[in-house]
């Protein structure tokens, strides 16, 4: 194995695990039938997308995303009859929230959910129809499920990998997960942080006692729910001459 990598990409090995609850990953696009803007010279609401890990049953965690203008003073979602999700602008017109469904609440995914936002006197609103899969719910069918995935993995540093040698993982694939890396007999569960939607950054300083060539075997991990993908950089039918698979 050559000592110094250069943002080695892997194909992405997905492993699904079988999943009761469900996970719904869609775009809520307003129909030209189902919203309503109020004029504001402040800002616009754009788009949304809803999330659940447990589809609409009581304890299923919603996340909810909302682009809009940068800037609002306040932003949020009204789903049902009187369940508001409070918004914060995690990124530049980016706003996102969460809510936890409680017994005794209803959510009715036949009707219209409504971001609210206000970046000056009047605030902004904007209807959108709940996603196709949440429809589907109201109809007595089984929630989709969209699976978790990794589209790339790397590794890379620019120096040789000597003790105090800073290494740099990056993931891509679903957002709002849960990242992390193995490298066997070096550290377990190292934690990946989404940097921005669906972009997973994380750092490693070598040790005195860590193998270089165990750097090859690591692995990437994302799990969503009770689901997972798993990522390696090579295996041993198409390693490189420096030990790493190329996407």
């Amino acid at each position: 194995m050559k000592s110094t990598l250069h943002a080695k990409l892997a194909t992405a090995a997905m492993v699904l695990v079988p999943l009761t609850a469900a996970v719904v990953a869609l775009p809520a696009a307003a129909q030209h039938d189902s919203y309503r803007v109020v004029p504001s010279g402040q800002g616009t609401i754009r788009n949304m997308s809803l999330n659940s890990d447990g589809g609409l049953r009581p304890g299923a965690t919603l996340r909810v995303q909302v682009y809009a203008t940068p800037g609002a003073r306040w932003a949020n979602v009204m789903l049902g009859d009187g369940v508001r999700v409070p918004l914060r602008e995690r990124e530049p017109g980016e706003y996102v929230g969460s809510h936890v469904i409680a017994r005794g609440e209803h959510i009715d995914p036949t009707r219209l959910m409504t971001a609210h936002a206000g970046w000056g006197e009047g605030p902004v609103a904007l209807a959108f129809n709940f996603p196709p899969s949440f429809q589907a719910l109201a109809m007595g069918a089984a929630p989709a499920v969209a699976p978790a995935q990794v589209t790339s993995f790397a590794m890379s540093q620019t120096e040789e990998l000597e003790p105090g040698t800073v290494i740099h993982f990056r993931l891509e694939g679903t957002p709002h997960a849960r990242a992390s890396v193995d490298i066997p007999d070096v550290v377990a569960g190292l934690p990946l942080h989404e940097v921005r939607p669906g972009f997973y950054e994380g750092s490693y300083t070598v040790r005195r006692s860590d193998d270089p060539d165990d750097f090859a075997d690591a692995t990437a991990v994302l799990r969503e729910g009770d689901q997972r993908a798993i990522a390696h950089l090579g295996n041993d039918e198409d390693r490189s001459g420096s030990g790493y698979a190329r996407r």
